[in-house]
């Protein structure tokens, strides 16, 4: 996931977030939406959606999930630092004879912590040529927080079919739908594609929404659903919760071969709750959990639904990356008439500077996307610097005339655009 702090996904096992660096964080948050309950009421569906998929975890109080429908992920590790063992045991996974599914993170005397991870035997959920594929569940986060929730990190997320057969991460894609750490009552979104470390998707951070604030998400059900639309071109993906779109990618930001390796395909469902990990130490800034972490306090998962579409737009229809308005930019700085300005400089012999500078408005975020001579596209998340009031990243690897190839990926008024690309040659 790409946040405030970079994540990653290990070769094949689960989610793994390795902490790289802190991404400035005041530059990804966002003013607050307004988000609304969700309960067991599936919302009603666009008459072109065709339901492929339920599961409302009916059952037993007690009793553990249809193995028919769902396998358990055992086991310790996964590579991401995180330090329970995944179990099959009706204390970790279970019913709770209301609906609900219980992922519940459980510590002995000892201090040894256990939870669980499940994920969908069915795997050939995907968007067809020129329609569109829609996952969405209703969950409650673990209700607590504080000193008593360092470590917590629950997840609802998708990973692509094929690497159930090769285990090629991230080149087969995952779509972390859901996530959490620390009892932060946020969300994360993001998309895991190409090749570790680095590549065309800046993993291991992958291409994400930044931390996103979830307001009682930890006290009631709220929906977060993905949409990978392939009846637009470029084809996106886009994030919601309790219906609003507030992040989306598009195939543009990355080649051709990547997004398709990643995206064009079948994916299978995963829900989890770990504890500890590099993701919530990099947030806390302190190992977790602690002493202070309590256990026992349950992901609560209502239902998950799947749908596909023939390629008429979801409702509600989100705004396309790249649409209007279409951005004016000037060379070397001055807005009139202008939406953006940006431009590029040299800092030192090996070093340049992109910039992005908008004009009149506020960005929610700025990604630029850049090439070095004939090296891998990277995608990161610019630094805003008010003493220049421009958004801001430091490009290494230059020398004596080699040239560099960028673009902007910004946020404006809630909604995210393209820019076309650039050159700049170092002197």
């Amino acid at each position: 996931m790409q946040n405030n702090f970079v994540s990653s996904r290990p070769p094949g096992r689960r989610r793994t977030f390795h902490i790289a660096a802190l991404l400035l964080i005041a530059a990804l948050v966002f003013a607050a939406l307004s988000f609304f309950p969700y309960g067991k009421t599936s919302s009603a569906q666009a008459a072109t959606w065709n339901q492929v998929f339920n599961e409302d975890f009916n059952g037993t109080s007690g009793t553990g999930v249809n193995t028919s429908v769902w396998k358990y992920d055992t086991g310790t590790g996964w590579g991401t630092g995180e330090i329970e063992n995944m179990t099959n045991s009706t204390s970790n996974v279970s019913l709770d004879g209301s609906g609900h599914l219980a992922i519940t993170p459980r510590r002995d005397g000892n201090g040894n912590w256990t939870s669980g991870r499940i994920e969908t035997v069915q795997d050939n959920f995907a968007a067809p040529a020129g329609g569109q594929l829609k996952i969405t569940a209703s969950l409650q986060q673990p209700n607590v927080s504080g000193s008593a929730a360092l470590g917590y990190w629950p997840a609802f997320w998708t990973l692509g079919t094929p690497y159930r057969t090769d285990q090629n991460w991230p080149h087969d894609g995952e779509v972390d739908i859901m996530e959490d750490v620390n009892g932060l009552s946020s969300v994360y979104g993001t998309l895991h594609c190409g090749v570790s470390p680095g590549g065309p998707c800046n993993e291991t951070s992958g291409i994400g929404s930044g931390k996103r604030a979830c307001s009682g998400c930890q006290t009631g059900y709220h929906t977060y659903t993905e949409i990978i639309d392939r009846s637009v071109s470029p084809e996106q993906i886009h994030w919601y919760l309790d219906g609003v779109n507030y992040f989306s990618v598009s195939a543009s930001q990355v080649d051709a071969a990547t997004w398709s390796s990643a995206v064009d395909h079948g994916f299978f469902i995963i829900f989890d709750l770990a504890i500890g990990g590099g993701f919530p130490n990099g947030v806390s800034g302190t190992n977790t959990p602690t002493s202070a972490t309590q256990p026992n306090v349950p992901m609560l998962v209502d239902n998950v639904q799947v749908f596909t579409s023939s390629g008429t737009a979801p409702t509600p229809t989100p705004t396309p990356v790249g649409s209007t308005p279409t951005p004016t930019p000037t060379p070397s700085g001055g807005c009139t008439g202008s939406t953006f300005t940006q431009g590029a400089q040299s800092v030192n012999s090996s070093t340049g500077l992109l910039w992005f500078q908008p004009c009149g408005w506020t960005a929610g975020y700025v990604i630029v996307h850049y090439i070095v001579g004939s090296n891998t596209q990277q995608n990161v998340y610019m630094s805003y610097n008010s003493g220049t009031g421009h958004w801001e990243y430091s490009v290494g690897g230059f020398s004596a005339g080699k040239t560099v190839q960028y673009s902007f990926t910004y946020q404006k008024s809630g909604l995210q655009y393209d820019t076309g690309w650039y050159t700049w040659t170092h002197p």
